[in-house]
């Protein structure tokens, strides 16, 4: 799987959107599975070539994914994804609380989860003629912009679940509290409300998640550097939450996986 990261070029959507991906995954001539492992955010995703399907681990269900879909964050080893074919796909990751103010949906409703959502006249036809992934941002960015009604994700616990995620789960709760301003219980009501998480589960995913795409990036990292990274100084507990999160220990997580190259290149 290729995966292209795409910087938005609005500076009026920056506290709502973290960036765009291009992902790419070539015909093998057979099913490719991947696992898809916990993530704290949203994303809209539009699959501009090809499909593919989620395997629900706990209903045994084969979901189809939609053209268009905003996916809830995923608080444990869910899915696995199934693609026959070539697929393409054009991606949003969103910000805390963004979901809310682009789709006006309750974010602890997505959790776990994902809905279709609807796609100007005209979007899709547009992206599929861009020959590049950089040309599809603005498109995308105009349309985002359109749902927003110039309003922007100013909450200070959204604002604070952002830094958690750049710091990778390593920033303690109570300073997050404090810094936006509020009592824990507060907070903790409040961030559940936003995201979805409760913010302990949140950074655990963020600390998870971190290790992952630094493994999948660099296979021949070492498991006990990557949790030193993500703020783990026991690696039993490291262990423990790495196969609560992904479904599998360290040691086999990338056994049948298909490598992820990730341009830019991971720079931290």
């Amino acid at each position: 799987m290729k995966i292209t990261l795409v910087d938005s070029s609005s500076a009026e959507l920056g506290s709502c959107l973290i960036g765009y991906v291009g992902g790419e995954i070539a015909d093998r001539g057979h099913l490719v599975r991947r696992v898809i492992p916990a993530r704290p955010n949203c994303f809209v995703q539009i699959i501009l070539e090809g499909s593919h399907a989620l395997h629900d681990l706990k209903t045994r269900q084969r979901l189809e994914a939609p053209q268009a879909g905003l996916f809830g964050p995923l608080t444990h080893y869910r899915y696995d994804m199934e693609v026959t074919g070539q697929l393409r796909t054009f991606s949003a990751r969103l910000q805390p609380a963004a979901a809310a103010l682009f789709f006006r949906v309750d974010p602890v409703t997505l959790v776990d989860g994902f809905i279709p959502i609807t796609l100007p006249d005209g979007l899709l036809e547009q992206l599929r003629a861009t020959p590049d992934w950089q040309g599809m941002a603005a498109p995308v960015d105009e349309w985002l912009k359109s749902l927003t009604a110039g309003r922007v994700c100013n909450d200070p616990v959204a604002r604070e679940a952002s830094r958690q995620r750049m710091m990778r789960g390593t920033v303690p709760i109570q300073d997050l509290a404090d810094s936006a301003g509020l009592s824990l219980r507060h907070f903790q009501r409040r961030f559940r409300q936003l995201t979805g998480l409760n913010p302990k589960h949140y950074a655990r995913i963020c600390r998870i998640g971190h290790a992952v795409h630094r493994k999948e990036l660099e296979p021949d990292a070492p498991w006990t550097d990557l949790a030193h990274e993500a703020g783990y100084a026991d690696q039993s507990h490291f262990i423990r939450d790495f196969k609560a999160l992904t479904g599998t220990l360290p040691r086999d997580f990338l056994r049948g996986q298909t490598p992820i190259l990730r341009y830019p290149k991971w720079d931290s």
